[in-house]
């Protein structure tokens, strides 16, 4: 009887084990932290909402480690219809962190939950432009446009390969539009030269964020590269209304006021963020660049006599300056015999 009693104990205990629940499973694929069972002592979330209701709290307090863990909790469930937007968080999170290839894992497998989903798709655009791959940034930043005409009901599709100002003045905007994607298509054309087609996607960056710094400055910057030196400093100085001391923007005034032939303007915006040798030095540069050596040399030796023993660059620049000046000195023709 006693040994009846001995076995019974054990099939209980052993039945008993066998009924308590699975340990959770966690796709740790995504995931770039400290050991997760340091994270929570909590119960496991019960539907998709609540791990995303957890990531949020965890992100606004700062903890992007069990942010990261409850986004990916919420992908596991069955019924979960917003994995896109939970992983874009956590690309998100990942790219802040300097992690880019989990940025880009979370960014492509949220592409293929939702093909058009345009904040996503700016974004993947702007890490391959930012990489150097720049024609499929280009090829990201338009779908993220095509995206969102889709989300806004036109139906026309926009072809990159035949871009026109009126095509681009044509695009449909509104506040929840992907503003990165517009500005970075104007960069990549203002770099190439194409500076009315570059000016057309600020424009319309600007119309989707009117208060963006950085569109007032890229805006500002396009017409300066076109030769509009007046639009140029108008959107620059609104840059400057919002952040004094932008030192993008400062410098591309000073540009300006160089391209307008006010240098002594462009020194005294140079020196709001630097010392007057470097300021002078840059003066001196960019009006090299202007092919104006012989305006430059004075604002070299300037800036060399405020640093003599220190100022390397502005003796280089100087020797360049001359040198250009030597060269493009007409030769004096020979007598004739």
């Amino acid at each position: 009887m006693k040994q009846l009693w001995i076995v019974l104990v054990t099939v209980l205990f052993i039945s008993g084990c066998a009924s308590e629940p699975e340990p959770e499973s966690f796709d740790s694929v995504l995931y770039d932290g400290r050991p997760i069972d340091t994270l929570t002592s909590e119960l496991a979330p019960l539907t998709e909402k609540e791990a995303i209701t957890r990531g949020d709290l965890a992100l606004s307090s700062g903890n992007t480690d069990l942010a990261l863990y409850e986004y990916i909790r919420s992908l596991e469930f069955e019924d979960a219809k917003y994995q896109d937007q939970s992983l874009y968080t956590i690309g998100r999170i990942h790219y802040s962190r300097g992690n880019f290839a989990l940025s880009e894992k979370a960014y492509l497998m949220s592409v293929e939950y939702n093909p058009n989903n345009a904040k996503v798709l700016e974004h993947l655009g702007a890490m391959y432009t930012k990489q150097g791959n720049i024609e499929q940034g280009r090829s990201y930043f338009f779908r993220s446009v095509n995206a969102d005409q889709v989300r806004l009901s036109n139906t026309d599709v926009f072809d990159g390969d035949e871009l026109t100002v009126a095509g681009i003045d044509d695009l449909q905007v509104d506040n929840s539009s992907p503003a990165l994607a517009y500005m970075g298509l104007g960069v990549l054309y203002d770099v190439e030269a194409n500076h009315e087609i570059a000016k057309a996607f600020l424009h319309k960056a600007l119309k989707i964020k009117p208060g963006s710094v950085k569109a007032l400055i890229n805006l500002g910057y396009s017409y300066y590269m076109n030769g509009e030196y007046n639009d140029a400093q108008r959107f620059t100085l609104a840059a400057l209304e919002k952040s004094p001391n932008n030192e993008n923007a400062l410098n591309n005034l000073a540009l300006i006021y160089l391209g307008k032939g006010e240098i002594k303007r462009a020194i005294n915006v140079f020196m709001r963020h630097m010392d007057a040798a470097e300021a002078l030095n840059n003066v001196g540069y960019f009006l090299i660049l202007q092919g104006k050596p012989d305006k430059a040399i004075p604002y070299l030796e300037q800036a060399i006599d405020k640093k003599p023993s220190y100022y390397k660059v502005a003796n280089e620049n100087l020797e360049r300056a001359v040198a250009e000046v030597r060269a493009n000195k007409p030769k004096d023709t020979e007598p004739e015999s």
